[in-house]
């Protein structure tokens, strides 16, 4: 006998531990997909706490928060099954759980058994797995590894790394067990590409056990570091049938769907079973999926929705009255300008001015002309090293974006600086002798002026390195280091000049200038005509020895010889053996700067963040000699 049922799966934009906000936003999801006639809404893992609580998950105050605020959603939860995550002490370990609500109650609890431990993820730090095949009760609710089965339906668990565990997912034995739907409550971060695998282990868990299946992640920047793509999916018979739009500014997203099951019976052993009453179907909401996710451009689609979204996240979930940032008028800070831009502009784009306003509504805004005047503070800061080129440059860019924009001169500041330390040892500083150190007191003498205005304005400063600067310590500490937020570190120059150029082509013309120029510090005498490249090596030699090292993890010795295959026939050996040598030089004796640098957003399939991703030893013998 078949049925018609109506499943939701949703997306959370959640903060951890604002235990009230993340409840309202749990029930507003419920309530929308119950008005939807749904019997089964999908919510992502850990929504109840927030995924990013990191160590604060030891604390106990923790979990009983969660679960004092489960009891308040569960009461709430009456016509339609809702799952939902929270991290449960039992018998002295701490486990994340799904929650199956129905009822007005708890009906049962499904831990996760597998963890993520890769990569941005520390869950063995907190969690324990959960052995498959092991039923226990907490007080008095079934705790382990179970089927719901209610009105025909019989549904199972996966929780977001459990689907990643190839033949050893719980999938195939759930379909052992006769499971006709999976959910999938999930928290997996954006990287470039990810979405799409996600789609395949969703449409291969809807296969495996022959009936639908329910994938929900979080959405947004929830903790810092990692934005969530707010994907949500169901899968049916070999294809997706619904799906949320990914980068929503909304609180929270849903689809609905109505599917066709075989109604079964299921009064075997391990089963948790109940009844609720299905309602009728109403209207529901559909949503269309975005042209981009199909576009040639995909990669430069997904990094301006994903950036743009980190850092409207960042700045009210901070209660920050806007940025502020030290345009160069090079491509770093160019980049991270337009990003600012593209994020209100999507905002506005989905919200409407009013409800940008409601967003921010800690911020006085006044008109959507003066929305960027009022968010964004950009400053230039020349010396006699500064061209005119880069002067014009930042100068077209936040005319075209709208930004308060302020030039000042820094030469008395510097020369300020050099006379006292001068008087102090004796001698005058020269380029000759000291060529660094009047490089960097230029960058950072520019530092308190940003900060300045920064407080000022209770702005987020944005810091401007990108990744290829981290791996090698081209930056200045205190100086373009200096931020509350880095928000392109976990990309590289090449991609970031790429990107600005792909930017312009689509209309955004403030570009032009910064698009002309060839990358550089200005930082010594321009008569010199300082080049990055030329004081560094080509970007895309340096991507590649740094992608080679540190995420396929080859030798140094292996490295070099992938580089000469690679780049031989237009370097010769010694050349591409003193550029490997450099590289590994600057990177051991540079990871005291990583170590420092503000956070950063991770949006790559690896980065150098020693907090998340990439620990090294700041103190170290190098690796340079094993070439």
């Amino acid at each position: 006998m078949k049925q018609n049922v109506v499943f939701s799966v949703g997306s959370l934009n959640q903060l951890p531990l604002d235990w009230e906000g993340n409840r309202q936003r749990i029930l507003a999801a419920i309530s929308q997909a119950s008005a939807e006639g749904s019997s089964l809404l999908c919510l992502p893992e850990l929504c109840i706490s927030g995924y990013g609580c990191e160590d604060q998950f030891l604390a106990p105050f923790t979990a009983a928060k969660s679960w004092e605020s489960l009891e308040l959603i569960a009461s709430e939860v009456a016509e339609i099954v809702a799952v939902v995550g929270l991290a449960l002490p039992f018998e002295g370990d701490l486990y994340n759980v799904s929650a199956i609500l129905a009822q007005g109650k708890i009906q049962a609890l499904i831990p996760k058994q597998f963890l993520a431990d890769d990569g941005v993820h520390y869950e063995p730090r907190w969690f324990k797995p959960w052995p498959r095949g092991q039923r226990k009760m907490y007080k008095g609710i079934p705790l382990g590894d179970y089927r719901i089965h209610f009105n025909g339906i019989t549904l199972g668990i996966e929780i977001c790394q459990d689907a990643w565990e190839r033949e050893k997912r719980p999938a195939y034995d759930l379909a052992r067990r006769g499971v006709s739907v999976i959910c999938n409550p999930t928290a997996s971060h954006f990287a470039f590409g990810k979405a799409e695998i996600r789609k395949k282990l969703t449409l291969e868990g809807a296969k495996i056990i022959n009936g639908a299946y329910l994938f929900a992640n979080l959405l947004g920047n929830e903790a810092g570091r990692i934005i969530f793509d707010g994907d949500a999916y169901i899968a049916h018979q070999g294809s997706i049938v619904a799906q949320t739009p990914r980068f929503s500014y909304q609180d929270y997203t849903l689809v609905s769907h109505e599917l066709t099951l075989e109604k079964r019976k299921d009064s075997g052993e391990h089963v948790v079973s109940f009844e609720i009453h299905l309602p009728e179907t109403h209207s529901i909401k559909t949503s269309e999926v975005p042209a981009w996710e199909s576009s040639e451009t995909k990669k430069e689609e997904e990094f301006s929705h994903a950036v743009a979204l980190g850092l409207f996240d960042y700045l009210r979930k901070s209660r920050s009255q806007g940025w502020v940032l030290s345009l160069s008028g090079g491509a770093d800070s160019s980049a991270i300008a337009s990003l600012c831009a593209l994020s209100i502009q999507y905002a506005k784009e989905e919200l409407g001015w009013e409800g940008l306003k409601q967003k921010l509504n800690y911020i006085p805004l006044t008109t959507s002309d003066k929305a960027m005047s009022e968010l964004l503070t950009t400053i230039y800061q020349g010396t006699v090293n500064s061209s005119q080129n880069t002067r014009d440059s930042a100068r077209e860019l936040a005319e075209w974006i709208g930004t308060q924009h302020y030039v000042i001169e820094i030469d008395s500041i510097v020369e300020g600086y050099r006379e006292l330390v001068e008087n102090a040892i004796g001698r005058p500083l020269t380029w000759e002798q000291d060529d660094i150190t009047l490089q960097n007191v230029q960058a950072r003498v520019r530092a308190p002026s940003a900060w300045m205005l920064a407080n000022i304005k209770n702005a987020l400063l944005l810091a401007t390195s990108n990744r290829s600067e981290a791996s090698v310590g081209y930056a200045t500490m205190d100086g373009d280091t200096s931020g509350s937020i880095s928000p392109i570190s976990g990309i590289d120059k090449s991609f970031v000049r790429t990107w600005l150029l792909w930017l312009e082509a689509q209309g955004f013309k403030g570009l032009h200038l910064v698009n002309s120029l060839e990358p550089s510090a200005e930082l010594r005498p321009l008569s010199e005509k300082q080049v990055d490249e030329e004081d560094l090596m080509p970007y895309p030699i340096l991507n590649t020895i740094e992608r080679l090292v540190f995420y396929d993890l080859v030798s140094p010795h292996e490295c070099l010889e992938e580089v000469n295959k690679r780049y031989g026939a237009v370097f010769a050996k010694e050349k591409l053996e003193e550029f490997v040598r450099r590289f590994f030089r600057l990177w051991a004796r540079n990871q005291w700067k990583r170590e420092r640098y503000a956070p950063g957003f991770h949006v790559d399939d690896y980065s150098l963040d020693p907090k998340s991703w990439l620990r090294f030893p700041i103190l170290s013998a190098g690796i340079e000699k094993d070439i």
